[in-house]
C-alpha cells in the first residue's frame, strides 16, 4: 500500500496546527476495518478478544494520529497498533483470567484442523500467518511491517 500524507485525514485548526478530521478518519476506518479485524481474529483465540483489539486499535489510532509519520502505509500502522493491543489484552487476561463466555452465547467452533494447528503456533509465527495468509502481504514485506511504528 502507498503511504498516505497526514493531510489526508487532518484539517487545519485555528492556530494552523493539523487536527484530526472525524469524517476523513471514519472513511479510513471503513477502508481498513476488514484488514485489522482479520488480523486480530487470526492473532487471538476468540472473536470477543479480537473485537476488543480492533476497537482499541481505532481508539489509539485516533488518539495518536499525529504520531503517524506517513512514511509507510496507514494500514501497516494500524496493524502495528493492533499487534500492540493484542499483546496488551493477552497480558490483561493473564493478570485476571476469566474464561466465562457472555451469557446466552456458545463457544466458538474451533474444530477445523488448520485453525487448531495455527493456534498452536507461537505468537510471532501466527502473526506471519495473519499478515501473509489472511491479509495477503508477501513474505518480503510482512516482517518489516511488524517492526514499524509502535503505538
Amino acid at each position: 500500500m502507498a503511504s498516505i500524507p497526514l493531510a489526508t485525514f487532518t484539517s487545519t485548526g485555528r492556530r494552523g496546527k493539523p487536527r484530526p478530521d472525524r469524517r476523513r478518519f471514519e472513511h479510513l476506518v471503513a477502508a481498513h476495518a476488514g484488514a485489522v479485524t482479520a488480523y486480530a481474529r487470526a492473532m487471538t483465540n476468540d472473536r470477543w478478544t479480537a473485537d476488543d483489539a480492533v476497537q482499541e486499535t481505532f481508539l489509539r489510532a485516533w488518539k495518536y494520529l499525529d504520531s503517524f509519520r506517513g512514511t509507510g502505509s496507514f494500514e501497516g500502522w494500524l496493524i502495528r497498533i493492533c499487534h500492540n493491543c493484542v499483546i496488551d489484552l493477552a497480558r490483561a487476561r493473564v493478570d485476571s483470567p476469566d474464561d466465562r463466555l457472555p451469557e446466552g452465547t456458545e463457544a466458538p467452533d474451533h474444530s477445523g484442523e488448520v485453525h487448531d494447528l495455527i493456534e498452536r503456533l507461537p505468537a510471532e509465527q501466527r502473526e506471519v500467518v495473519a499478515l501473509c495468509g489472511v491479509l495477503g502481504y508477501d513474505y518480503a514485506t510482512a516482517p518489516p511491517q511488524l517492526r514499524k511504528v509502535t503505538a
